[in-house]
């Protein structure tokens, strides 16, 4: 049972690695929504944040030419992510293990819906927008592992080019991990959290071998396809997942039952499926082809200091 769990878990790694190399996030976005299923998140956790320490200086390695231009945009969050980590690695040590899965779920569903129809809304003042969302960031990603889709919707809005948005993000997922991971290992000292252990090291050959070949295959697939078709198709896809491990949660603390959990499902799949369809279809008419790969500018008259 166990070297099958493996099998699985290297597999949904392997598709999430392609997703991150692809859009410059993305992995535990996918691969924590369904894991949890198998593996506590004080297993989990730990080994996803070392492997996305060296995912995301990979990244940044890759974009290293913009750092220049977008530290500026991204220090902000980075200046801010420090109390939310601590927040959310007390919340990992010391919350039951299925109101960590609720809180998951139900956070990530509507962020990804949000990315999945487009959401656009820039931040007028972004050095204040950065500093305001940064704790948040940070205390999700601590206690979740994710960030990729509220730092996605943050960046995307602010008008910046397909390139600058993945140095941006790349600069800030390197700071949350390694604070996180640093934060991870001081309460295990510290307060016996017991977080970075045996069982959680045992995860990384699972995890470290998909990332290493999908990582690549995403960079390569990037330039095939249309990005922001494939962004919005992962996330109809991670919405599906999230639907249905919100679900089973659900059951399992017996919020709902298993009839009226089933019958939420279906419905959920269903509007998915419609939002789906009415996204790509909007986006077919708005863009020329795969070589339009920048998000929505700022509006006309906007700066990113404007209040």
């Amino acid at each position: 049972m166990v070297a099958v769990t493996s099998i699985w878990l290297g597999l949904l790694a392997l598709c999430a690695a392609v997703v991150n190399g692809a859009v410059g996030y993305g992995f535990s976005s996918i691969v924590t929504p369904v894991a949890i299923l198998w593996y506590s998140n004080k297993v989990l956790n730990p080994a996803l944040v070392i492997v996305e320490v060296a995912v995301n200086v990979t990244l940044l390695i890759r974009e290293r030419q913009y750092i220049r231009q977008t530290w500026g945009r991204a220090r902000p969050v980075v200046s801010t992510l420090l109390p939310g980590v601590i927040l959310g690695t007390f919340g990992l040590t010391y919350l039951a293990v299925n109101d960590v899965k609720v809180v998951v779920y139900a956070t990530l569903l509507p962020l990804v819906i949000l990315q999945l129809i487009g959401y656009y809304r820039p931040f007028k003042n972004e050095k204040r927008g950065g500093m305001a969302v940064g704790p948040g960031i940070g205390f999700l990603y601590s206690l979740t592992t994710i960030s990729g889709p509220p730092l996605a919707l943050f960046l995307r809005n602010q008008g910046m080019s397909k390139n600058e948005f993945r140095c941006a993000i790349a600069q800030i997922r390197v700071a949350e991990s390694s604070l996180t991971l640093c934060t991870y290992i001081v309460f295990s000292s510290l307060f016996g959290a017991n977080l970075v252990s045996l069982p959680s090291l045992s995860l990384l050959p699972v995890l470290v071998i998909p990332v290493l070949i999908g990582v690549p295959v995403g960079t390569l697939l990037l330039r095939k396809v249309s990005p922001e078709f494939f962004r919005r198709f992962v996330m109809s896809v991670d919405a599906i997942i999230v639907s249905y491990g919100l679900s089973r949660v659900l059951v399992s603390l017996k919020w709902v039952s298993n009839e009226v959990a089933y019958v939420a499902l279906v419905v959920a799949f269903l509007a998915i499926g419609v939002l789906t369809w009415l996204s790509i279809r909007t986006l077919r008419r708005t863009t020329a082809g795969p070589e339009e790969e920048d998000p929505p500018g700022p509006p006309p008259g906007w700066t990113a200091t404007d209040s």
